[in-house]
């Protein structure tokens, strides 16, 4: 009796392990999806354009579609199905002249923002590794401010 009982918890260990998991959801249904994308650009926007070190790359720039561009940008990045046809980084920022200090402040602001939206510590990295490679195309090397 006792090596049928080992052997059928054996079979239901294995059969158990061995049961397809369901996948993770992606980044962007973890964050919450485009409203919550909607938010983040927004504020981090709002926040940036309107900071003393970092307004000035917003001047004669439409906030709102800056906005809109932003969270395609960012639903297409997290595995949303929005589709970003925008320029790219490096052609949209080319004339900006992005000091690395301003990159920096706007990566601290981009944190701020989704501390203050309680977005996950998990998610906030992940979407912060997926948004660092854009500093080599928005960050104008020896670019400085006058």
């Amino acid at each position: 009796m006792k090596l049928k009982m080992l052997l059928f918890l054996s079979i239901s260990c294995l059969s158990a392990c061995w049961m397809p998991t369901k996948p993770e959801a992606s980044l962007y249904i973890r964050l919450g999806g485009k409203p919550i994308l909607e938010v983040i650009s927004s504020d981090l926007l709002d926040a940036t354009s309107s900071d003393e070190r970092t307004k000035r790359s917003f001047k004669d720039v439409k906030l709102s579609t800056v906005k809109e561009s932003l969270t395609l940008y960012l639903c297409e990045k997290t595995g949303g199905n929005c589709i970003y046809e925008g320029e790219t980084m490096k052609n949209s920022h080319a004339d900006a002249k992005i000091t690395t200090a301003e990159f920096e402040l706007m990566v601290q602001q981009l944190r701020d923002v989704l501390d203050a939206h309680n977005i996950g510590y998990r998610e906030k990295n992940e979407l912060l590794k997926i948004l660092a490679p854009t500093k080599r195309d928005i960050v104008t090397p020896h670019a400085f401010n006058n």
